[in-house]
């Protein structure tokens, strides 16, 4: 057979909606990307139970891939390559296509993509007619693992054709990992692909798609690294440093102006490298001492803002934190250290955030009050005035009772007890995790009962429906407080609930601590 006519044809693999009918959809709807949640509502996405917790498939992928390492499947993988090789050596047959549509169904992509591309190299195949099978899968497939090895296919044996392919297909960030890779090998211009292809997501399509950004050396994709290209709807802490880096953030803060926008990327990219987490952090980062200090030089004369402040907070923490292992000799940290702590008793920084906890309505009221704690100052006032309007504000309970003097404890344990609905929150005990909205009043709950341990004998009718309800957590946050306060701060009454809650209490673990308190 000529292989310059062998076709798969272009009847669809089954009567399921595919993968690019819905990338065309969205990209109709709404643009080039990103785009909204509805549109990673995927064709195959099973039924979701209320109340049951979900994490994607993205998701596991992203932390399987980042984090634990991927289980390699050598079974499926000779069985999937067997299939390719009898469909791309002899005459295409629709029946041998569909059962490897639907054994690719059957796996993880993540787990066999490696692997099999391997097996395809080893025994020769022709690429061509590889190619074909992962344009056809990648275009007719209706479950993602199969789009997915489509993908992987496309990488290894397509062209720069397919291009608009890769990136509609990318914009769904359940395939933007392979996405990215297939560009990368088949787009000349590999690193503009994986730039066009990054700024079309947000999660950790974002991610994957700015990692494989790493050492580029193109001047428009390195500004935007620092100024855009980090942010991520995950963590910013997983991109900070590569964009610290592959962007060179201190020479571009060298530079004689320095625009807002990357003062406020240098801001939150030095916040995430102090925060630390996930990825590299700045005792990686080589350039983070004069980094901090030339950052701490253009605050001085910059409006204030309040994710500025939160960068100046951060590194503080940072800076307050670090110990023996610092790779910086105790002198150069000591002098920034005190450098920041100078930084932070300017009265702008007070004047900022005063100004927005005075109305309730603030869009940064939340952001404000974080800095309020970390400042010291007295907004409990202030934060009583929002929970009048929002009373599921779980955030500002948690400030509140955190910066609460014993009266102001008192005032707010009796609001919580008109606000929140106590009644309906006596409803455990469960075994049950507090993921969705309809919890929103319990962890408004946790939020003042979790500061409780502070204050005893304060919040007796909190701590009370606390251990009546169904969220795990909040049953120990009650017994926490209970357990910390002196014995004559607990009433007999306190002591008859936590026999009550002992006796059925569905967590192991938290009853034996519940016996265990009773047997004080």
């Amino acid at each position: 057979m000529n292989p310059g006519t062998w076709k798969l044809g272009d009847d669809p693999l089954d009567d399921r909606p595919t993968f690019l009918a819905h990338a065309l959809a969205m990209s109709l709807r709404y643009g080039p990307g990103p785009w909204p949640e509805d549109a990673y509502r995927l064709p195959d996405d099973p039924p979701r139970r209320d109340r049951e917790p979900f994490i994607t498939s993205v998701v596991m992928d992203g932390i399987q891939s980042h984090h634990f390492g991927i289980e390699p499947d050598n079974n499926a993988v000779v069985e999937i390559a067997d299939l390719i090789s009898r469909l791309v050596t002899g005459d295409p047959a629709r029946e041998d296509l569909l059962r490897l549509h639907d054994r690719l169904g059957t796996v993880s992509a993540l787990g066999i993509a490696d692997d099999l591309v391997d097996q395809i190299r080893r025994r020769r195949l022709p690429r061509n007619r590889i190619g074909e099978v992962g344009r056809h899968l990648t275009e007719h497939g209706t479950r993602r693992d199969a789009v997915k090895i489509g993908i992987v296919l496309l990488g290894v044996c397509g062209d720069e054709r397919d291009r608009e392919l890769l990136l509609l297909l990318g914009t769904l960030e359940e395939l933007t990992l392979y996405a990215v890779v297939a560009l990368q090998h088949t787009q000349p211009d590999r690193q503009r692909a994986a730039y066009e292809l990054a700024r079309r997501v947000r999660d950790w399509g974002r991610i994957h798609a700015v990692e494989r950004l790493k050492g580029c050396d193109d001047p428009q994709i390195k500004a935007w690294l620092l100024r855009d290209g980090f942010r991520n709807g995950i963590m910013n802490e997983y991109l900070a440093h590569l964009a610290a880096t592959t962007g060179d953030l201190y020479s571009a803060l060298l530079e004689p102006d320095i625009d807002d926008t990357l003062l406020d990327g240098a801001a939150d990219i030095l916040a995430a490298l102090a925060l630390g987490g996930p990825a590299k952090d700045m005792g990686d980062y080589a350039d983070a001492v004069p980094a901090m200090h030339r950052f701490a030089d253009l605050l001085a004369d910059r409006q204030a803002t309040l994710d500025r402040l939160h960068a100046v907070l951060r590194i503080l923490a940072f800076l307050r934190e670090s110990d023996d292992d610092s790779p910086w000799p105790p002198d150069m940290i000591a002098q920034l250290r005190r450098r920041y702590e100078e930084l932070t008793t300017q009265p702008r920084w007070n004047d900022l955030v005063l100004g927005c906890l005075a109305d309730p309505h603030h869009v940064d009221f939340s952001h404000a009050m974080w800095a309020a704690d970390e400042l010291h100052l007295q907004v409990v006032e202030q934060i009583i005035a929002r929970l009048k309007i929002d009373p599921l504000d779980e955030f500002a309970w948690h400030h509140a009772i955190r910066l609460a003097t014993a009266e102001e404890a008192e005032q707010l344990s009796h609001l919580a007890e008109r606000l929140l609905p106590l009644a309906d929150l006596a409803n455990g005990p469960e075994d049950s995790h507090d993921i969705g909205e309809e919890y929103g009043p319990d962890r408004a709950l946790e939020s003042i009962v979790g500061g409780l341990e502070a204050f005893p004998g304060i919040g007796l009718a909190l701590i009370d429906v606390a251990l009546r309800n169904r969220v795990t957590r909040i049953r120990r946050a009650a017994l926490a407080a209970l357990t910390t306060w002196p014995a004559s701060a607990v009433p007999d009454e306190a002591r008859h609930w936590m026999r009550q809650a002992a006796s059925v209490e569905p967590h192991e673990e938290t009853r034996t601590e519940m016996i265990d308190f009773l047997r004080r």
